[in-house]
């Protein structure tokens, strides 16, 4: 997994509009861009542009792109010109949010290490990582919010930060590739169910969409207290097996009651290393490998892919043997 940090600042001529203050970074502020532009786009309108609106970098599938000095602040959190969101926070927006898909995916884990690479260059805790949603009445990051992952995001976060305090993860930021080393600790990625499995709604009311879709038609409501069990999940939805559509995951609005799972071992054939991925599919970044010959034990199966019992990942099935 990499992503290439760059830089393409601001004209000093802008600083008294954009970044007209020197600052000591307290927060790293978590955004979504709620549209569907590219990193390098997203960076050019902001710094090409007059309006009183900045960020620090923006992050896609492949780049970072540094836009505001970070010893200057940026207008980027809506608590006015001596907020603390706006004075001391580094501002950083994840591409690609509006439509989601593979490439907001790539774009949130590439996100994830430079916010804990951030954090630990200006010697901060997680608890300095903050959304935008913190300093204003705004619903961003809107599309972790919706899909309620935000202790999630936070948690992977920090097991970034963990891993480069420990030495198993770069911690640079600088110019050029930045290459996740293979020893780094996985990055949490919401398991998905090879079976049904059983919810219980723990919000007062939530929607129920059309298709697997936070912008989809609402079809009808489910309420607190009422169990579903839940056959498919995707976008962050699972969908109900009643057939009446789809309700959001997320662990503000349901509570997991039972998991189907059923342990067993396997053993590593048919190749010489095996790619061990974030999630159940040739899509999801590499974190690791594994060896031929090597046993693990299954704790459950999507599309072909088995679960690690160690958390690490997810390994291709076909390239195993059950023992």
């Amino acid at each position: 997994m990499s992503y290439v940090f760059k830089e393409n600042l601001v004209s000093s001529n802008k600083y008294s509009i954009k970044c007209p203050y020197t600052m000591k970074p307290r927060y790293i502020v978590c955004h979504n861009t709620a549209n569907d532009a590219s990193a390098e786009n997203e960076v050019k309108y902001m710094i090409s542009n007059n309006n009183w609106v900045s960020y620090h970098v923006a992050v896609d599938d492949k780049y970072a792109i540094q836009a505001i000095p970070f010893n200057r602040n940026a207008w980027h959190t809506g608590d006015g010109a001596n907020g603390n969101g706006n004075r001391y926070g580094i501002g950083v927006e994840i591409c690609y949010s509006k439509s989601g898909g593979a490439r907001y995916t790539q774009a949130e884990e590439n996100a994830v290490y430079v916010m804990a690479r951030l954090l630990y260059k200006y010697d901060l805790g997680i608890d300095a990582l903050k959304q935008h949603a913190d300093f204003a009445n705004k619903n961003c990051p809107h599309r972790i919010r919706d899909e309620g992952r935000w202790n999630s995001v936070k948690s992977r976060v920090n097991t970034v930060l963990k891993a480069i305090k420990n030495g198993t993860c770069s911690a640079e930021l600088s110019s050029g590739t930045t290459t996740i080393s293979t020893s780094t600790p996985p990055v949490e990625t919401p398991s998905v169910p090879s079976s049904s499995f059983t919810v219980k709604i723990i919000s007062s009311e939530l929607n129920i969409r059309k298709s697997a879709s936070f912008t989809s038609e609402i079809v009808g409501v489910v309420k607190k207290g009422e169990v579903y069990t839940i056959t498919e999940v995707s976008n962050g939805l699972g969908r109900l097996k009643s057939g009446a559509g789809w309700i959001s995951m997320g662990t503000d609005y349901v509570q997991e009651i039972t998991t189907k799972s059923s342990e067993y071992l396997a053993r590593v054939v048919n190749c010489t290393v095996l790619n061990v991925r974030t999630g159940a599919g040739t899509n999801y970044p590499v974190v690791t490998t594994v060896k031929a010959g090597e046993v693990y034990t299954i704790v459950d199966e999507k599309n072909n892919f088995g679960k690690l019992k160690s958390g690490v990942g997810w390994i291709s099935l076909t390239y195993t043997e059950k023992i």
